[in-house]
């Protein structure tokens, strides 16, 4: 995202750097993280504008999704928090 270092939104550069999964889906773009942070920042509606206008200096017009996927760990817990209400329980080794 050579647009947003060029015209100083460092932060939001370094945050695009940050995606490793990226998907197009027709005319829609859809940017996935595990990370808090990361969808925070390329959610908020100034953030996605900007990215608009540096996919637009390229010559790319696409629509953004942005998508917020469960860690590893968090799936863990909630299959033991339902195996837990079924009544078993589980010894941490």
């Amino acid at each position: 995202m050579l647009y947003l270092r060029e015209h100083k939104n460092i932060a939001l550069h370094v945050v695009c750097g940050d995606i490793t999964d990226v998907s197009l889906e027709g005319e829609k773009l859809i940017l996935k993280t595990t990370e808090q942070f990361l969808y925070d920042m390329l959610s908020s509606e100034e953030n996605q504008k900007q990215i608009k206008k540096a996919l637009a200096w390229q010559g790319l017009e696409y629509e953004l999704e942005v998508v917020k996927l469960k860690k590893p760990s968090d799936l863990q817990r909630e299959d033991k928090d339902k195996l837990k209400g079924y009544g078993i329980d589980f010894i941490e080794v």
